[in-house]
């Protein structure tokens, strides 16, 4: 690949009186995947550019997130791509100088009956792929916090789970990208993108950006972003809330524990706990957190967390954001159908800041080298939606 001129460089001129600037590569979207993507590529060798619509990194679905990272998943595909992606987090700091928040404080799965079976199977494959799952009795649950335990027929704990600060890893990686040339433009939302012989132009405010590839990490915008090329993208914007607790007494802290039967999650954040429950859905870019939501939350989890009856919310520290889902509820990465030299790296699902890495390293092979050869990715790939055949993934949450 040729290449272009360095996007730091001083822009030229159109004939139009806009600022051009060149690059191999623009990514679009500066959360967590876009930038472990920008500077992935970088290391390639690559002129990288990043535009993005906020101003300043993981102000998106990123920085709202309940920053979740874990390697109970159900599927080789996805169990892969934690398992590249959590030493990178758990070593960040010694590999590259960054403290990203990165704490093991585990993911506690609580499972009833008839999930059970296909549940220890997933465990199997887990282990096989070399992650270290503990199955316990019901009750062993209570070492880790007070849960009501009847109806269940055993849990699950992954101690390599936990959490990371989204905020701090996202800023590292543009901190590392910026150390190798990348160019990061914010307050640059894309308003028009067209091809042209060799890539692509995106307009964005006066300047336009010619590129020999695009990467679609935008997020729950993904779609909108695809669609100004002309492109199908599969994902749509779901809003998730999550509710933060008023301090609580029990001074253990708390893994990422989730009723796999009511989809009631929480975890610890302080003294404080933060919970809520995945199956709420609004698809679309609707704002604010939905108070009466919270009541069903609470009344769905208090059989399970029975302390809940007397569990103080703070409103003021609760949040809402949003999700970039797909159909099946895993992202699309690679090339689009639609079109040479645009790579999506979307509709993670509530996956993204798990995956980042390993996503991260596949687009820099895709475009570098045409294909994703590290990992696998093709479980990940837009035909799946039209041929089938794709296992499902069953740890949706």
């Amino acid at each position: 690949m040729t290449r272009a001129e360095t996007p730091g460089t001083p822009p030229g001129r159109t004939d139009r009186g806009r600022s051009a600037r060149t690059a191999d590569v623009v990514v679009i979207g500066a959360g967590i995947v876009g930038a472990s993507c920008a500077w992935h590529l970088a290391r390639r060798g690559l002129s990288v550019a990043v535009v993005e619509r906020e101003a300043a990194p993981a102000l998106g679905s990123t920085g709202r997130s309940a920053a979740g990272v874990r390697v109970q998943f159900t599927t080789e595909a996805n169990i892969a791509f934690s398992m590249h992606s959590l030493p990178v987090f758990r070593d960040f700091h010694d590999h590259h100088g960054h403290e990203i928040g990165y704490r093991d404080i585990g993911y506690l799965l609580l499972v009833p009956p008839a999930r059970w079976d296909d549940h220890l199977a997933a465990v199997a494959l887990q282990r096989r792929m070399g992650a270290p799952v503990e199955v316990m009795a019901p009750g062993e649950a209570r070492r880790f916090l007070p849960v009501a335990t009847e109806g269940l027929a055993g849990a699950t704990y992954g101690p390599w789970d936990g959490v990371i600060d989204p905020h701090m890893a996202t800023h590292a990686w543009v901190a590392m990208g910026r150390a190798r040339k990348v160019a990061y433009h914010f307050g640059a939302a894309a308003t028009r993108i067209e091809p042209e012989p060799r890539g692509w132009r995106i307009s964005c405010g006066d300047t336009d950006f010619s590129c020999g590839h695009i990467v679609n990490a935008a997020g729950a915008w993904s779609g909108l972003v695809g669609r100004m090329a002309g492109l199908a993208v599969p994902v749509r914007p779901k809003r998730i809330q999550i509710f933060l607790s008023a301090p609580v007494a029990d001074e253990r802290v708390y893994p990422l524990t989730i009723d796999l039967e009511t989809g009631v999650y929480l975890r610890s954040e302080g003294e404080r706990v933060i919970f809520g429950r995945d199956t709420h859905a609004d698809d679309g870019f609707t704002e604010g957190v939905d108070w009466g939501w919270l009541e069903d939350v609470l009344l769905t989890g208090v059989d399970r967390f029975p302390w809940w009856v007397d569990l103080g919310v703070d409103r003021g520290g609760s949040w809402w954001g949003y999700y970039g889902v797909t159909p099946d509820h895993n992202p699309v990465i690679g090339f689009n159908p639609g079109a040479g030299r645009w790579v999506d790296a979307c509709g993670f699902s509530g996956h993204g800041i798990m995956h980042a890495p390993a996503t991260g390293l596949c687009v820099a092979e895709l475009v570098a080298d045409g294909s994703a050869h590290t990992l696998d990715a093709t479980a990940f790939r837009h035909g799946r939606f039209d041929s089938g055949g794709v296992p499902h993934e069953a740890h949706i949450f």
